[in-house]
């Protein structure tokens, strides 16, 4: 019911820019803001430059909003737009760090926690960051969109343009590769419960 009220609320405020009204542009990607702007920093690695990208993936967005089907959500839609964008960018700057993911390690930073706690959990972040690094672009681009961005298997598919079938397969098989990585570093008993 809360998906339905979400999606009808998102096609109004769609409407309303097609009819002129700018402010409904900011309404509508207000709340998608901040989980674009750290897919940005992930793929870019500078927070600046990661601020230039979403700036421009957004202004992209609104004058191609006529052209949005609604066929998938309009995080979705805007996702693809950034990700274009972004290796648009790190095209041009021909960079080497086009698959880093780096810059999730800072996020995982917590101030309520003590600051002993904190150098664990990075060093726990840093070793996992090397992991999922480790892994063919194919499953890491599925682990990450699913667990660090929190999508769903259908949004997933349409960002990935595969079906979900192949998605499921895809993340079960990275699942399975980091354990056995992980396990053969010794490090299980650290990440997988006995039982």
């Amino acid at each position: 019911m809360e998906k339905e009220s979400k999606y009808q609320q998102e096609k109004e405020l769609i409407e309303r820019v097609r009819d002129g009204d700018g402010d409904a542009f900011y309404a509508l990607v207000e709340n998608y803001r901040i989980r674009l702007f750290r897919k940005a920093c992930s793929l870019i690695g500078n927070p600046e430059d990661a601020e230039d990208v979403l700036q421009e993936s957004l202004v992209t967005a609104y004058r191609a909003l006529d052209k949005f089907r609604g066929e998938s959500g309009i995080y979705t839609w805007l996702y693809r737009i950034l990700v274009n964008k972004c290796r648009d960018h790190l095209r041009g700057k021909r960079t080497k760090k086009e698959d880093s993911i780096d810059i999730y390690a800072p996020i995982l930073s917590d101030d309520r926690i003590s600051v002993e706690k904190n150098l664990e959990l990075s060093d726990d972040a840093s070793y996992l960051i090397g992991k999922i690094n480790s892994l063919d672009k194919k499953y890491r681009e599925i682990l990450l969109l699913r667990y660090y961005d929190n999508l769903s298997y259908q949004e997933i598919a349409e960002i990935v343009h595969v079906n979900i079938g192949t998605i499921k397969s895809r993340l079960f098989k990275a699942r399975e590769l980091m354990k056995r990585a992980i396990l053969r570093d010794g490090k299980g008993e650290d990440y997988f419960e006995e039982g």
